[in-house]
């Protein structure tokens, strides 16, 4: 975007100059900076340069980006013709550091780096982080950015020091912000600087304070740099989407069937944005792709696999200028015939039923089965993976879209690498005919690594009196589970939770609407099966929440009502202390629903054997 410095003149830069330059404007991370020397060119920091607006560095998922893509580049020439061309910029951290003295918010993020939690004026640093001006400079650089991208839509990521990097990658807890990028120069360049500023503000979310604070973080000076992406995707009518797009782990850390081999990695994949793939969507169901046995499925039957499927597309609206969801079968008319086979399987055994009655038509559902049966895709994203895996010297996480602009060609759009953090497993054992102390027993319902851990305080949600709850007032249980997350901050307790249904659903009548801000305290989750009131877990394996438990290095796991719950005896908490009038003093009707079981000294513990794929509460007794 600007001339380059004297020192990019050089025809070859040292050790040192290529170290400086590093430092200057990628990274300081000592494992980041050892990969970009290692494989970077001279060339390849002319690039970085040419395409950063303003001084600072390009933060940790900028930097992710450009070295996953030089890795495939180097390692994988072979699939070179199924990635799209890098076409990002980026913001640099000084930007951020002149909207703070701009906008008069360096004293008040001063002030709360110094108070951290008893920080009092949140409201009003965000007020002034959305609501501020930019630097003329910058807002130049940026109209210039806007003349060289085609007026087709914009991500505006966040890309902080702190992210995406080795220690910490912060899923989701800061925001990213779609612009239409339609209509005037100058409607475009404010759409985006609306968007900068949302993304600054997001610095004060309570999700992202929460996760700095649980990480001893609140002290680090918070560095937020911009990564500005082209939205991968193309034109439908006055719809602007990816025929798929998702996220992929190179180790799959959950077995959720017997015979996956964890080191092939897992996809999980919607049709549409990505946005579907990493969160939490009620009543749709993404595709789990385990890639040693792509076409190994959780639901057996057709009737299954109809059920646990996409019914909501998230797609940009062109006209409205908005993000929006739209009904799965709204979509299928606009998609040409080879990018339906791509996505849609065939209900068949309805359509049977239908013509029966003389009723001809198709019953479509997305699934993303095409792909699915795609071997140069699902080996690409294999070998993709453990390459990076190998790189990075420990497992990673990618995000990605797919286009397909004609038949029989489909192309890969890079959006995002982290690394994950790497935890060893122990040594453990599980006692047999000790049936009366085990709270419970369970296969195959999420399983990270070998561990047993102590647990002192079980939290159980009573699931009938949930169910009977007024559904205006459910949200009030997740908001008691948050204090009693508060409550025990700062303390070395080990906490369990156990739910009806979703944790961390939006629909109230899925399950319990907690936050993970309301949950960070607790190294072990369990979504409770209770068929009577149709609570069904559903581990939401690749979204953001998960990413949280697997960095957090927490337990999260399903108590079904079938083959892979050999035992759950929640009667057994009832000989324990009930303390939750203790910690934290709530209405009555809500003390029929929530109860804290004090079983420290119990020695209560949490055993994971992930060769056997076995998880086990056992509470011995005093």
């Amino acid at each position: 975007m600007t001339e380059y410095p004297d020192i990019f003149k050089k025809e070859n830069l040292t050790k040192e100059e290529r170290k400086c330059i590093c430092n200057q404007i990628m990274t300081t991370e000592i494992h980041m900076e050892q990969l970009i020397l290692k494989h970077f060119t001279d060339e390849d920091f002319r690039k970085v340069w040419k395409y950063k607006i303003g001084g600072g560095v390009i933060g940790g998922k900028a930097c992710g980006l450009l070295m996953a893509r030089k890795l495939i580049e180097l390692n994988l020439p072979e699939y070179a013709g199924y990635l799209e061309p890098h076409n990002s910029y980026f913001v640099g951290t000084d930007v951020f550091y002149r909207y703070l003295v701009l906008n008069r918010c360096s004293e008040l993020k001063a002030k709360h780096r110094l108070l951290k939690e008893h920080f009092q004026e949140t409201e009003e640093l965000t007020n002034r982080l959305r609501n501020g001006v930019l630097p003329d400079d910058i807002r130049e650089k940026l109209g210039e950015m806007l003349d060289r991208l085609s007026a087709s839509p914009i991500i505006v990521r966040s890309s902080s020091i702190m992210e995406d990097g080795y220690g910490n990658a912060f899923s989701g807890k800061y925001e990213s912000i779609f612009c239409m990028n339609q209509g005037s120069r100058e409607e475009r360049l404010e759409e985006l600087e609306d968007a900068i500023r949302r993304v600054y503000a997001s610095v004060m979310n309570e999700q992202a304070i929460e996760y700095r604070r649980k990480r001893r973080l609140l002290d680090v000076d918070e560095q937020m740099a911009l990564l500005i992406q082209p939205v991968a995707g193309q034109v439908y009518d006055h719809f602007y989407f990816p025929v798929a797009s998702g996220m992929g782990c190179s180790y799959n850390p959950y077995k959720w069937m017997e015979y996956l081999n964890p080191e092939a990695g897992m996809l999980r994949m919607v049709s549409g944005l990505g946005t579907r793939a990493v969160e939490r969507t009620p009543g749709d169901y993404p595709r789990l792709i385990c890639l040693d046995r792509a076409q190994a499925s959780l639901r057996t039957t057709m009737a299954e696999r109809h059920k646990f499927s996409q019914r909501q597309v998230d797609v940009l609206d062109l006209e409205s200028k908005k993000l929006c969801t739209k009904p799965l079968e709204q979509i299928i008319s606009l998609l040409p015939a080879w990018q339906k086979k791509m996505i849609l399987s065939h209900d068949t055994e309805a359509e049977e039923l239908l013509a029966e009655r003389r009723v001809y038509r198709n019953v479509l559902f997305a699934d993303c089965q095409g792909l699915v049966n795609n071997l140069d895709f699902v080996h690409m994203m294999r070998d993709l993976m453990k390459m990076l895996e190998t790189a990075y010297e420990r497992p990673v996480d990618i995000e990605f879209a797919v286009t397909s602009p004609a038949e029989g060609v489909w192309k890969l759009n890079l959006l995002q690498c982290r690394p994950l953090q790497a935890v060893q497993s122990g040594q453990v054992h599980i006692p047999e005919g000790v049936d009366g102390e085990f709270l419970f027993d369970i296969r195959r319902t999420s399983m990270r690594r070998s561990k047993e851990e102590r647990i002192d305080y079980i939290v159980w949600v009573d699931p009938q009196h949930y169910y009977e709850y007024p559904y205006s007032k459910k949200p009030d249980v997740a908001r008691l589970i948050g204090r009693i997350n508060q409550h025990f901050e700062d303390t070395d307790y080990k906490l369990m939770l156990l739910v009806p249904g979703r944790i961390g659903t939006s629909s109230p009548e899925l399950g319990v609407p907690v936050t993970y801000s309301e949950i960070s305290q607790f190294n072990s989750l369990c979504e409770v099966a209770y068929d009577k009131a149709g609570y069904h877990p559903d581990l939401s394996y690749g979204s953001h929440m998960f990413q949280d438990m697997v960095e957090a290095d927490v337990y999260y796991g399903a108590i079904n009502d079938n083959s892979k719950t050999r035992l759950y005896q929640p009667q057994l908490l009832k000989q324990y202390p009930e303390v939750l009038g203790e910690l934290c003093p709530a209405q009555p009707e809500l003390a029929e629903i929530i109860k804290v079981y004090d079983v420290s000294g119990q020695n209560a513990s949490l055993i994971l054997d992930s060769k056997e794929g076995r998880a086990v509460c056992r509470i011995k007794g005093a």
